[in-house]
């Protein structure tokens, strides 16, 4: 009988895991596609600059997370190995890298060339590098659901009317755009190589406490901006918290169940909440393309998540 009970034990403990994981990072996009609303009000209200903004979005998460990790580890950092901490090192160094191409890229050519390249590219090279590099197996299903999400995601997010060609920086934008979704792979693949480094919570702080230590020239450079109204600075704490510190654990802690390129695909769900909050929020206008881009982007990341019901073989006992 015992022979008979554990496979399908595993299989339910196997599910479970995954069905955890991808609630977890479906949550962290959520919690991401957030932080639109507020960098459009800090910009508005506080005219702060994107590169203040990055910089103390990482650096004011970093107390969150030690915190979060003191209470639920028991300690403020957790003993690292060499090659734990260059890892954590690498995941710091790649969301800086994101944070800052993306607001080169779209000081270059505009927030949606940006948006398409950077959001839909990443997905793809997430896959590419899992399988050319880690060896991983492309399966046909999570393809399926890569060119569905990522068609969906155009769709949602609109092609851009106007594109003027003829200025010397615009393919420097493009490029920078595309090394933006590099970069966002490369954290999705650190941030899915920590788990075996430590927990989320000291992962995250130690990662982005040297994220904005990457970011501080910039913002010296730049000009920090560090005078905002209590409104805007109980904005930059929200981000911190929130979309930052808790969706980076979420996310950390479900990639172990979706893997690298699921969660690479799930996190296409942040442009979606971002421009439903649009609708409701700013009062912005989606076309019926974009619902059909919605429709098409949800249905890739239901595809990704779906698995058929594997028949468990019963042996015969004898009578």
């Amino acid at each position: 009988m015992d022979r008979i009970q554990r496979p399908a034990n595993t299989e339910v403990a196997s599910g479970k895991s995954a069905r955890d994981g991808w609630a977890a990072v479906l949550t962290a996009a959520t919690l991401w596609g957030t932080t639109g609303i507020v960098f459009h009000a800090l910009g508005t209200s506080g005219g702060a600059n994107a590169v203040s903004i990055s910089f103390l979005r990482l650096a004011l998460s970093v107390p969150f997370l030690l915190v979060m990790a003191r209470i639920r580890m028991g300690i403020w950092l957790a003993p690292l190995t060499v090659r734990g901490f260059f890892l954590l090192v690498w995941l710091g160094l790649a969301m800086a890298s994101y944070q800052l191409t993306y607001v080169l890229a779209i000081d270059r050519v505009g927030v949606a060339i940006s948006v398409l390249i950077s959001i839909c590219l990443a997905p793809i090279f997430v896959a590419l590098i899992s399988v050319v590099w880690l060896g991983e197996r492309l399966q046909p299903r999570t393809l399926v659901a890569l060119v569905t999400a990522i068609v969906g995601t155009v769709l949602l997010v609109g092609l851009p009317t106007e594109v003027n060609q003829n200025t010397d920086g615009f393919w420097i934008g493009v490029a920078i755009a595309v090394v933006c979704a590099v970069c966002q792979a490369f954290y999705v693949l650190a941030a899915r190589a920590s788990s075996g480094v430590c927990g989320p919570m000291h992962a995250g702080g130690i990662g982005f406490a040297i994220g904005a230590l990457a970011l501080l020239p910039f913002g010296l450079v730049e000009g920090l901006q560090l005078s905002y109204s209590p409104s805007g600075w109980a904005m930059l704490l929200y981000v911190a918290a929130v979309p930052t510190a808790i969706a980076q654990t979420l996310f950390l802690t479900g990639l172990k169940g979706t893997g690298a390129i699921g969660g690479a695909i799930a996190s296409l769900l942040e442009p979606l909440v971002a421009t439903v909050l649009a609708v409701i929020l700013l009062h912005e206008r989606m076309t019926w393309v974009g619902v059909l881009g919605a429709v098409v982007l949800l249905s890739g990341i239901v595809i990704i998540q779906w698995t058929p019901k594997k028949q468990v073989p019963v042996v015969a006992t004898p009578l």
